[in-house]
């Protein structure tokens, strides 16, 4: 019997795990601004897609927003025009939470981005900017893709 009641709670608990590793961010609305930390201007828009503009003057900080994907990937187009030194990081994360996309494009290097994530799980991703010492300005657009 007691054999039993603990292979009923293990199965109870691998299910849960199983159940709340899908919902990393779902507890976020579509396009929720989870953390703000860059100092200069940058802006989300767009319905199905996820697209914005940003501008610095030697700004540096992150932007994270939640973004609903019912995809399993999605297309990428980023465009930076910044000073030396200066530099612009986009990462998706599915919604499980694990890393589809991570690209920089540091001043000097080609500064238009165009391209596709890796396959992941559909539902709320995480959208990371991450600016260096951006002097210029640039944007983005995030979109579904099958």
């Amino acid at each position: 019997m007691k054999a039993i009641k603990f292979l009923s709670l293990a199965v109870l608990i691998s299910g849960l795990t199983a159940l709340s590793s899908c919902k990393e961010y779902s507890e976020f609305d579509n396009k929720e601004v989870i953390e703000n930390t860059y100092s200069g201007n940058i802006e989300l828009t767009g319905n199905v897609e996820a697209l914005g503009d940003f501008t610095g003057d030697g700004d540096s900080g992150t932007f994270s927003f939640v973004w609903e994907n019912k995809e399993k990937k999605a297309s990428v187009n980023f465009d930076v025009t910044t000073a030396p030194g200066g530099s612009c990081q986009i990462i998706l994360n599915d919604a499980k939470g694990n890393e589809v996309f991570n690209k920089t494009r540091p001043e000097g290097e080609n500064d238009t981005f165009s391209g596709e994530t890796k396959e992941g799980k559909e539902g709320k991703w995480l959208v990371t900017i991450k600016l260096t010492n951006l002097d210029g300005d640039g944007t983005y657009d995030i979109r579904p893709a099958n």
